[in-house]
């Protein structure tokens, strides 16, 4: 039987129990010492890691700041855009009310509206030539201007 444990033969797969009283003990495996090497001087290693690094750092500090500038541009367009359509909006109130002045100017300076609207609304008719009166202003009583 203990040949078969000597033989490194495990419980699984005999059936033996070894015999505590009659067997050696069990001595701890021993394994063997490493002689002790000299400490070597660690070699200096070239500054690669650093320059791996600043590079990355650099590359995206570069990548942020091109994109904090893309920003900035296309706010700053964005509000300039805001801005002209705001303008261009006050344009063309400006061109409507100056076309609705231009006619109603017209309207109120044409002679046939005006001779329409005397007879009709108010019951006048065309002055005959007599009583027609003229008057004459002196030049210093009114001013000119020239366009």
């Amino acid at each position: 039987m203990e040949e078969r444990f000597e033989q490194k033969y495990s419980y699984q797969y005999g059936s033996v129990v070894r015999n505590l009283y009659e067997a050696e003990p069990i001595s701890p495996r021993k394994y063997p010492q490493q002689n002790p090497q000299p400490q070597s001087i660690p070699q200096v290693r070239p500054n690669v890691d650093r320059v791996l690094a600043l590079k990355l750092s650099l590359c995206g500090l570069f990548v942020f700041v091109c994109t904090f500038m893309y920003v900035h541009i296309y706010s700053t367009l964005a509000t300039a855009q805001a801005e002209l359509k705001t303008v261009k909006n006050q344009i063309r109130e400006t061109r409507s009310t100056i076309s609705y002045t231009q006619a109603h100017i017209s309207e109120k300076l044409n002679l046939d509206y005006i001779r329409q609207r005397a007879s009709r609304e108010l019951g006048m008719a065309e002055p005959l030539p007599y009583q027609i009166v003229y008057v004459e202003l002196p030049k210093q009583s009114y001013t000119l201007s020239s366009k």
